[in-house]
């Protein structure tokens, strides 16, 4: 049993694909029983994805990637919502829910009579979180949608990437990842408010707002000061000299983050070994720094094009309060030791795969520890567990259902 803060939460899942998926997951880690359910002929599409941004998709054991890093901690249901039992069904477990979490397009749960009114009839204290591509309300409410639409429709494409680049898709899905963690963060909110008031509540976010606020700095700055168009990074005219990447010798990089470039200059000057810059015309003061920005951009690119990596960070380190690290590769984290140390990645024993890592709920509790307690289920993997436990169902019911094609 779960000692996870959410722990006693029970959750029905109706998602596909990220957003809505990731979300139940969050929620699994924090101890919520999330109870996912699947149509048995027409599962989560994210079950056949097999190809994603130009690579492979699958594991070894033919299961789809995405799915299964997107349905930790639940528990498969198979029900069929287009027959009058199996909204029977999923009526009678919405009853006893705390939470659903769906992410449909505008509309199809209510035209299949589960949407938030009709759910809202049987649980008045329920917590309906919706997820949509732009929002509920407005002419664009009904449309389908993806990440892309949302990292497109909100600017996202045009703050990373170079100045002369074109818009640019992150196919990390961030539109989806950012939705997801809003979304969760939003039912917590609501049960917390439900606490003290008694109420329900109707959760709402969108791939749209999710990458708004994942730029808020951008979208911040624009409103605030008027620009028409965040700056893109150049690191070979970075306002701040010190406050940029670097590659050294062996290929590797490191960045630099000193804010304070009066307070920092000195140190960097003496950890690289180069005492003739703080002496030279150009870069003396901070207004000759900035005036001559690439210029000392190119002499210190110079310098760090002489050693490997691992040298410039030993040399770095000496200096107490300079601001930096390595650029690491994903393939780096199993063996950093800041990972290690806190636990960014869990190793839990897949039961086809055998031992694997994931990473671990981004928030930690002192008290009330998360966890990976279950793989992503099969479809319908718990169904007559789930039946059984929270509708009391006996085998010869069960059997009825399935043999009339209502669960798997």
């Amino acid at each position: 049993m779960s000692e996870g803060p959410l722990a006693g939460v029970k959750v029905i899942e109706l998602t596909m694909w990220m957003l809505g998926p990731l979300a139940g997951a969050m929620l699994g880690d924090l101890g919520a029983d999330v109870v996912k359910v699947e149509n048995p002929k027409r599962p989560d599409a994210g079950r056949n994805l097999v190809s994603n941004a130009g690579f492979d998709m699958t594991l070894g054991d033919g299961r789809s990637l995405m799915f299964e890093a997107m349905n930790r901690n639940k528990r498969g249901v198979a029900l069929d919502l287009s027959t009058e039992t199996g909204k029977a069904v999923l009526l009678e477990l919405v009853r006893d829910a705390d939470v659903v979490v769906e992410n449909f397009r505008p509309g199809a749960l209510d035209r299949l009579g589960v949407g938030y009114e009709q759910l809202i009839e049987v649980n008045s204290k329920l917590i309906y979180a919706s997820a949509s591509g732009h929002g509920l309300q407005g002419p664009d409410a009904g449309r389908p949608a993806l990440d892309p639409v949302g990292q497109a429709r909100s600017g996202l494409m045009w703050t990373h990437g170079g100045p002369e680049d074109g818009p640019n898709w992150h196919s990390l899905a961030l539109a989806d990842c950012m939705g997801a963690n809003m979304l969760a963060y939003g039912v917590v909110a609501a049960l917390a408010a439900r606490d003290r008031t008694g109420k329900g509540e109707k959760v709402e976010v969108s791939h749209m707002m999710g990458s708004i606020w994942l730029s808020y700095w951008a979208v911040a700055a624009s409103m605030l000061q008027g620009m028409e168009e965040w700056p893109r990074f150049d690191r070979w005219d970075a306002g701040n000299p010190l406050f940029n990447l670097y590659r050294c010798q062996d290929g590797e990089w490191i960045f630099i983050a000193c804010v304070n470039i009066e307070r920092d200059f000195p140190s960097v000057c003496r950890a690289m070994e180069m005492p003739e810059l703080l002496t030279d015309p150009r870069f003396a003061i901070s207004e000759g720094r900035f005036a001559n920005r690439k210029e000392l951009i190119v002499e210190l690119q110079k310098r760090f094009d002489e050693e490997p990596r691992s040298v410039w960070l030993e040399r770095l380190s000496t200096e107490r309060d300079l601001i930096f690290d390595p650029v690491q590769h994903i393939r780096d984290l199993p063996n950093d030791p800041a990972v290690i140390a806190n636990g960014y990645l869990t190793e839990y024993d897949h039961p086809t795969l055998g031992p694997k890592l994931l990473p671990s709920h981004p928030v930690s509790f002192r008290n009330h520890p998360t966890s990976i307690e279950r793989p992503a289920p099969e479809v319908g993997e718990h169904t007559g567990e789930v039946l059984k436990e929270r509708l009391g169902y006996d085998d010869e019911r069960i059997a009825q259902l399935a043999i009339d094609g209502v669960i798997a």
